[in-house]
Protein backbone atom coordinates (compact mmCIF):
# COMPACT_ATOMS: atom_id res chain seq x y z
CA UNK A 1 0.00 0.00 0.00
CA UNK A 2 1.36 3.42 -0.97
CA UNK A 3 0.06 6.76 0.23
CA UNK A 4 -3.24 6.58 2.09
CA UNK A 5 -6.18 7.60 -0.05
CA UNK A 6 -7.77 10.99 0.53
CA UNK A 7 -11.44 11.93 0.84
CA UNK A 8 -11.81 12.71 -2.88
CA UNK A 9 -10.46 9.30 -3.82
CA UNK A 10 -12.65 7.64 -1.20
CA UNK A 11 -15.72 9.38 -2.63
CA UNK A 12 -14.80 8.25 -6.15
CA UNK A 13 -14.49 4.62 -4.98
CA UNK A 14 -17.43 4.54 -2.59
CA UNK A 15 -20.01 2.93 -4.88
CA UNK A 16 -17.59 0.24 -6.00
CA UNK A 17 -16.66 -0.36 -2.36
CA UNK A 18 -20.31 -0.74 -1.34
CA UNK A 19 -20.93 -3.15 -4.24
CA UNK A 20 -17.79 -5.09 -3.24
CA UNK A 21 -16.25 -4.55 -6.67
CA UNK A 22 -12.79 -3.36 -5.56
CA UNK A 23 -9.62 -5.38 -5.55
CA UNK A 24 -8.65 -6.64 -2.08
CA UNK A 25 -5.91 -3.98 -1.93
CA UNK A 26 -8.27 -1.10 -2.79
CA UNK A 27 -10.89 -2.47 -0.43
CA UNK A 28 -8.33 -2.47 2.40
CA UNK A 29 -7.36 1.13 1.56
CA UNK A 30 -11.01 2.18 1.62
CA UNK A 31 -11.62 0.38 4.90
CA UNK A 32 -8.56 2.04 6.45
CA UNK A 33 -9.71 5.47 5.25
CA UNK A 34 -13.24 4.96 6.58
CA UNK A 35 -11.84 3.90 9.95
CA UNK A 36 -9.87 7.13 10.32
CA UNK A 37 -12.20 9.63 8.59
CA UNK A 38 -15.53 10.21 10.33
CA UNK A 39 -17.13 12.31 7.51
CA UNK A 40 -16.37 9.64 4.91
CA UNK A 41 -17.52 6.90 7.29
CA UNK A 42 -20.81 8.74 7.83
CA UNK A 43 -21.27 9.18 4.07
CA UNK A 44 -20.54 5.50 3.42
CA UNK A 45 -23.02 4.45 6.11
CA UNK A 46 -25.68 6.80 4.68
CA UNK A 47 -25.13 5.46 1.14
CA UNK A 48 -25.23 1.83 2.30
CA UNK A 49 -28.47 2.41 4.23
CA UNK A 50 -30.01 4.26 1.27
CA UNK A 51 -29.21 1.43 -1.15
CA UNK A 52 -30.59 -1.11 1.34
CA UNK A 53 -33.82 0.90 1.67
CA UNK A 54 -34.19 1.02 -2.13
CA UNK A 55 -33.63 -2.72 -2.41
CA UNK A 56 -36.20 -3.48 0.28
CA UNK A 57 -38.81 -1.24 -1.34
CA UNK A 58 -38.09 -2.57 -4.81
CA UNK A 59 -38.87 -6.10 -3.62
CA UNK A 60 -42.37 -4.96 -2.65
CA UNK A 61 -43.21 -3.52 -6.07
CA UNK A 62 -44.42 -5.82 -8.79
CA UNK A 63 -44.83 -5.11 -12.44
CA UNK A 64 -48.56 -5.01 -13.33
CA UNK A 65 -49.71 -8.16 -15.12
CA UNK A 66 -50.90 -6.22 -18.17
CA UNK A 67 -47.50 -4.57 -18.58
CA UNK A 68 -45.71 -7.87 -18.09
CA UNK A 69 -47.89 -9.47 -20.80
CA UNK A 70 -47.25 -6.58 -23.18
CA UNK A 71 -43.49 -6.85 -22.69
CA UNK A 72 -43.64 -10.62 -23.25
CA UNK A 73 -45.58 -10.10 -26.50
CA UNK A 74 -43.09 -7.51 -27.72
CA UNK A 75 -40.15 -9.77 -26.92
CA UNK A 76 -41.81 -12.71 -28.64
CA UNK A 77 -42.48 -10.55 -31.69
CA UNK A 78 -38.81 -9.45 -31.77
CA UNK A 79 -37.63 -13.05 -31.52
CA UNK A 80 -39.88 -14.12 -34.38
CA UNK A 81 -38.59 -11.30 -36.61
CA UNK A 82 -34.96 -11.77 -35.93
Amino acid sequence: MGEPINCREAAERLQDFLKQELTPELEAEMQAHLERCRPCFDEARFEANFVLMLEVRARRVECPAALRARIARLLQSEMERG
